[in-house]
């Protein structure tokens, strides 16, 4: 009797040992690929970085916004729209922020808009619609 207990156990035991490989390989495979993105990242942070260059208004971590007026080593000054400056570590740049440009074009007045030509009429509504006045 002890033989026939010997194999259900051990049957039962194969099951679960492949159901385990299966389940290490995943966590392996999830490991490998989440350190390859994990360099790319880096890799991508660090030739930004490195592309910093005098004359470039950038943003840091923090949300202080200034131009890049002196690089040295690690070591980058940032001087505010004021005119201060504060130096900085590469590492605290975030973005670079890009120029904004106005289109006149673009440019509206709500009279445009809305389609009225801006004067008020006594007896209707903005929607033209009749007023009981």
């Amino acid at each position: 009797m002890t033989d026939v207990t010997n194999l259900a156990a051990g049957a039962a035991g194969g099951g679960g040992d492949i159901f385990l490989y299966v389940v290490l390989g995943a966590l392996v495979l999830m490991m490998f690929f989440g350190s390859r993105r994990a360099k790319k990242q880096q890799r991508e942070a660090t030739a930004f970085r490195d592309s910093l260059e005098i004359g470039t208004e950038v943003m840091t971590g923090s949300g202080f916004f200034g131009t890049i007026v002196e690089v040295e080593g690690d070591r980058i000054t940032l001087a505010s729209v004021d005119g201060a400056r504060t130096t900085w570590i590469r590492q605290a740049v975030a973005k670079v922020v890009e120029p904004v440009v106005e289109d006149d074009d673009a440019l509206t007045s709500d009279d445009e808009l809305d389609g009225t030509d801006g004067t008020d009429t006594p007896g209707s509504s903005q929607d033209g619609r009749p007023t009981n006045d």
